[in-house]
């Protein structure tokens, strides 16, 4: 017999309920115990990297440049190696670097990745799952620590000292927990910051959240308005020379990024092509179709109320149709591994993404680099290469363009656009229902 109380429970529930509070820590006890072991990590990984060539080499690059920016008025030089290549903004969400002590720039910067990542994991877990705070946190933390060993683009976060996990959680955190008047401000500073985020501004137009969207490019503006006050000289040299002048673009379409980098574009770069095959005109606008396609997958995702999805698209968009994808700007490749925690195991998106995950556990930026000889290179290594070159970018166009199939709007179908215009004829057009 089933007994049940006032409250309509039953006594087994509540002894259920009971037993998995007492097993589960106390969220300040998981909260130390993440500390802890993030702070243990970050040690770890921090002196793993300080002694190795090219180690924090980005991170200190950045601190250069805002010594030159100190001597000379102006942080912007040609896009060569450590060049600064942020907007305007990037300056002034940036400049705090020059407070923190050179030697404590590294293992500070290391320890706010591995946290970054942790947080963003743990919003995610609240987010879909039914676990309490504490486990959720452990859980993150777990999968924080296996990261960087499994994913070679985590590690390059680590070892350049660069953005891609701040960046990531500032979406996830302005997609999926902050709502209300806030929204949007988390993503206006990520453009601000690095200008590609600003593809989620494109999809709150389309989703019709222009509130949102608005909100964000308020801070894109505000941002890049008081960093042009505050450095004009700077600022007016990256309008004059890489936007109006295409300097950047022109960087990007070199030996390197064609070796390097996992962007629809640099595939045109590569064999068959070669470099200069396509213009760097022609290059966006391959980018922008496919950039096009994602953004309705997103949208088709968001209409069943897949919303964690939709970003996980936003954000493998926002990177592979950018002009350059370097290693490191796949720092959400782990949240991969969660989508089938919303969209179910029997999701052709949630297994494709679970195919691209143990895609990127591969090492490919060991085989990428073959050198200015590559022709005296054996056939077998050349094919390596260009396997490693592309493997990223397929495996994540894959995710884009399978849930592009599965998710695709009916609204948007060929066959129903096609059928509205035929019914929309000069006879009929003119006409009001009933008439």
């Amino acid at each position: 017999m089933t007994v049940i109380d006032e409250a309509g429970d039953t006594i087994a529930s509540r002894r259920s309920r009971s037993r998995a509070r007492a097993t589960t820590p106390p969220f300040a006890l998981a909260a130390a115990i993440a500390m802890v072991v993030l702070i243990v990590e970050a040690a770890i990984y921090y002196h793993l990297v300080k002694n190795q060539d090219g180690g924090f080499a980005d991170l200190f690059g950045r601190a250069a440049n805002f010594q030159q920016l100190k001597s000379t008025g102006n942080i912007y030089t040609s896009f060569s190696i450590e060049a600064f290549t942020y907007p305007p903004g990037g300056i002034l969400l940036l400049s705090p670097l020059v407070l923190v002590p050179t030697s404590w720039l590294a293992p500070l910067w290391t320890f706010a990745i591995l946290a970054a990542l942790t947080a963003t994991l743990y919003l995610v877990l609240r987010r879909l799952t039914r676990h309490r705070a504490a486990t959720a946190l452990l859980i993150a933390v777990a999968i924080t620590v296996i990261s960087p060993i499994a994913l070679s683009s985590v590690y390059d976060n680590i070892f350049w000292g660069q953005i891609g996990a701040f960046l990531t959680l500032a979406i996830v955190a302005d997609e999926l927990v902050i709502h209300g008047k806030l929204q949007g401000i988390w993503v206006g500073l990520a453009t601000a910051l690095k200008i590609y985020p600003g593809i989620f501004i494109v999809i709150w137009l389309v989703r019709r959240q222009y509130r949102q969207a608005v909100t964000a490019l308020i801070t894109v503006a505000v941002v890049t308005l008081s960093a042009t006050l505050f450095f004009f000289q700077s600022a007016s040299t990256f309008i004059r020379d890489q936007i109006v002048g295409s300097q950047e673009l022109e960087h990007f379409a070199t030996y390197s990024t064609a070796q390097a980098s996992s962007s629809i574009d640099d595939v045109f770069l590569r064999p068959p092509y070669f470099l200069g095959h396509l213009t760097a005109s022609q290059s966006l606008a391959v980018a922008g179709v496919f950039a096009v396609i994602g953004v309705i997958a997103s949208y088709g995702a968001w209409l069943r109320g897949h919303e964690f999805t939709s970003v996980v698209i936003g954000l493998v968009i926002s990177t592979i149709c950018s002009p350059i994808a370097w290693n490191h700007y796949f720092a959400f490749v782990a949240l991969l591994a969660l989508l089938p925690l919303e969209i179910g195991w029997r999701s052709w998106t949630a297994r494709v993404a679970l195919l691209a995950l143990a895609v990127n556990v591969v090492p490919w930026p060991r085989w990428k680099d073959v050198g200015v000889v590559q022709v005296l290179l054996p056939r077998h290594q050349l094919y390596l290469s260009y396997v490693s070159q592309n493997a990223t970018m397929v495996a994540m166009l894959l995710v884009m363009l399978v849930a592009a199939w599965e998710f695709w709007p009916e609204a948007m179908s060929p066959r129903l656009i096609l059928r509205r215009r035929t019914l929309v004829t000069p006879e009929t057009q003119g006409s009001r229902p009933g008439e």
